[in-house]
């Protein structure tokens, strides 16, 4: 944002925050607060997205409310079954608030708004009622004013924002592709060329999807056609996700004439530009003369039978994603006419073409365990926050109840964020706060002076401050200088409240630590031991090859692949937040690399898994059995020992026993194809050769994994610190 806008978002916030105290205080409502806290936060760049955050925090208050009067009328004296209701409230909002990421703001203010209105006033459940409305009605009132000053006050409209977008989305994607290309036909470039591309693309694909909702809701035109551009958006990820996979098995083809293979290789990549051409075109609401013809790929037998078997399989793999992408390409297009209304679409969509082992794991719905941990997280500090309160009372008194759980919320949306970088940030902010509210408040008699101070305080914070630090800016004008109806100065409650603040985030660090380690090197290596686990889990799984499947072993299956494909993320964030000055053995690179390699392993475990479920030939299947089952136990075996320790499986000796077992399996293939003559059909042998280069990528993906690993200094993450 550049300093101009920046200004003028400023003004309008801090003209927006004065004006909803204002209105409050004329009218005489029970609490100014909420009306300023909701200004403070649903204030954003553009109109369109300060619209949606603003109707998911009314839409979010109302549960809230409802689930605090439910809770105070099921446990009016049993502080016991007060907590547990409450508890599980939290737990459940929580949950939801980390597993939905579209409508995440929804349930932090679920939750946050029940916290707040279960002690608004215990004196009676008429005046928590009360509270209960006043809260609703004064969370609409902040936002229409806000609103209403955002739509007429410099507007900044998110209006086009999608069609520049998606634009540069389809462009992203055509270099990916190219990208391929030219790593495909030129193996030197297929690293350093593509990652830059890709992360570029994948940071589109976010701002793609922020703006969706941002325009969706500002505008009526977006909104009536949401569910086309949340396939435009769907489409998108499969084609970027498949053009991964496809490039992550470009080091198996290393000893194939790929133009050979495919000989129509050009006019396939043709096909693809073609398309995309296409997509561009239409978006910028141009017609095409002639629309791209389907792009087909073909090979050619007599260099596929010079192939070693194993090759034979790369090709079937790698073949096979092209294949998708083309698909991929073509929907795409399908539905950029259909935005524009240039073709209808009969009947129900065709479904994403995304791997089958998410498919199948679809099919059986498994919670994720770091949401489950979050969750628990931000229940468990509400829960030991309300026994602080009332078993020891310190500064602060309900707030250990309240504000605890609520921060906990936004430690749990960001696990990256330790709460003990927020002490000093906090600390500071609240002195600030508290100095205004000793020295210049008590010498305000007009609403006038009252206005121009909030006026100068929010127009501050907003014009030089962003992310966090504005947000408990924010919080600490509001909690600190506590403007009421009726002003009573006390220098000793705030001195409280200033003291309260900072030992609430010292104890947010100790609950984090009772879950499990905050620091960012242990989640990696606890991450990581779970990825391996859940590898170790499905190759075994596979090796068993159960005909007949209890419902729970097929519950377990779909949840350890939810892991194993949500893992790499994951491990991505934290290894992010590594502190490189404190390890300065493990560079940035490395861990990236390393990252890549857990994502690779992905790829090809899952393109293996869905190899195996197609039929199989069974001459074939029995002439390799004892083969093939080596090589399962093998593997499972390796991941087993990279769960307990990444570093036991050295490179060199991985690599010297894999290449020993595939080139005898390969010796084998040849003598049992032989054997078999003509008894295997066409559609049985590429079956075959997909299995095939199934257990060829995952071996590979292991060594390739095996070999970044020994660059990892793991023992100093191992190390135990206190600081």
């Amino acid at each position: 944002m550049d300093k101009v806008t920046a200004f003028k978002e400023a003004i309008k916030t801090g003209l927006a925050f004065a004006s909803v105290f204002g209105i409050a205080m004329q009218f005489g409502w029970m609490n100014p607060y909420w009306a300023g806290w909701a200004v403070a936060v649903i204030a954003m760049t553009t109109t369109g997205a300060s619209i949606r955050k603003g109707v998911l925090r009314i839409v979010g208050t109302i549960p809230g409310c409802l689930a605090a009067l439910a809770i105070h009328a099921l446990a009016p004296q049993d502080r016991w079954l007060f907590l547990l209701l409450t508890c599980i409230w939290v737990f459940f909002t929580s949950y939801l608030m980390v597993s939905r990421k579209k409508d995440s703001y929804l349930w932090v203010m679920a939750c946050y708004v029940c916290l707040i209105i279960l002690l608004s006033d215990l004196e009676s459940s008429e005046n928590m009622f009360e509270s209960a409305v006043f809260r609703t009605v004064e969370t609409v009132m902040g936002v229409v004013v806000y609103t209403l000053i955002s739509v007429f006050l410099w507007p900044q409209s998110s209006r086009g924002v999608i069609r520049k977008s998606s634009a540069a989305l389809v462009e992203g994607l055509n270099d990916i592709v190219h990208s391929c290309r030219d790593g495909l036909l030129d193996r030197q470039l297929f690293v350093e060329s593509f990652k830059g591309v890709q992360s570029k693309t994948v940071r589109q694909l976010a701002q793609f999807e922020q703006f969706l909702q941002a325009e969706g809701s500002e505008s009526h035109e977006v909104s009536e056609v949401s569910h086309l551009w949340e396939r435009f958006h769907g489409l998108a990820t499969a084609l970027l996700e498949t053009a991964g996979r496809w490039h992550s098995g470009f080091a198996e083809l290393i000893r194939v004439d790929v133009q050979a293979v495919f000989p129509n290789l050009p006019a396939y990549f043709a096909g693809l530009d073609a398309n995309f051409a296409a997509v561009s075109q239409v978006l910028a609401g141009r017609l095409p003369e002639d629309l791209p013809r389907p792009v087909s790929l073909a090979n050619d037998p007599v260099a596929l039978e010079r192939l070693t078997p194993f090759d034979r399989a790369a090709v079937e793999v790698a073949r096979q994603e092209m294949s998708r992408l083309a698909l991929l390409t073509a929907e795409l297009l399908e539905c950029a006419l259909e935005l524009e209304g240039r073709v209808e679409t009969a009947g129900e969509p065709e479904p994403m073409l995304v791997s089958g082992v998410r498919d199948r794991a679809a099919t059986f719905p498994v919670p994720d365990w770091d949401h489950l941990r979050s969750a628990a997280f931000v229940a468990a500090t509400t829960g030991v926050g309300f026994l602080i309160w009332i078993l020891f009372d310190p500064p602060g008194h309900s707030g250990w109840f309240q504000f605890s759980g609520t921060i906990a919320l936004l430690v749990a949306l960001v696990p990256q964020l330790r709460a003990s970088k927020l002490i000093g940030p906090v600390a500071v902010t609240s002195a600030v706060c508290l100095a205004i509210y000793v020295f210049v408040m008590p010498r305000l008699s007009t609403f006038l002076g009252l206005g121009s101070l909030l006026f100068i305080t929010m127009f501050l914070n907003c014009y030089f401050l962003s992310g966090m630090a504005r947000f408990f800016t924010s919080m600490a004008i509001l909690n600190i200088l506590q403007i009421q109806n009726h002003q009573v100065y006390s220098f000793v409650a705030m001195a409280n409240a200033y003291i309260f603040f900072v030992m609430v985030f010292a104890y947010l660090f100790v609950m984090s630590y009772l879950l499990s380690s905050p620091r960012p090197e242990k989640a990696f290596l606890r991450l990581l031991h779970r990825f391996f686990r859940s590898a170790e889990f499905l190759m075994a799984r596979k090796a068993a090859n159960p005909v007949h499947e209890s419902v729970v072993n097929r519950w377990l299956a779909a949840f350890h692949e939810h892991q194993l494909s949500s893992l790499p993320a994951k491990l991505a964030a934290w290894g992010g937040s590594i502190d490189q000055k404190r390890f300065p053995d493990n560079t940035p690179e490395q861990i990236e690399a390393l990252v890549t390699g857990t994502q690779v392993l992905v790829y090809r475990i899952e393109q293996f898994l869905q190899a195996g479920a197609v039929r199989q030939t069974e001459h074939l299947a029995r002439e390799l059995h004892d083969d093939i089952m080596t090589w399962h136990v093998g593997i499972r075996d390796t991941f087993g020992r990279w769960a307990g320790n990444p570093e036991s499986e050295p490179a060199a000796a991985l690599a010297q026993r894999l290449e020993a077992g595939l080139t005898r399996l390969e010796g084998r293939i040849k003598e049992a194809l032989n054997r078999a003559g003509g008894d295997v059909s066409r559609e049985e042998g590429e079956n075959f050769f997909r299995l095939l280069g199934g257990y060829r990528g995952v071996s590979e993906a292991a060594l390739a994994y095996a070999q970044t690993a020994e660059r990892i200094h793991w023992a100093r993450w191992r190390e135990e610190r206190f600081s």
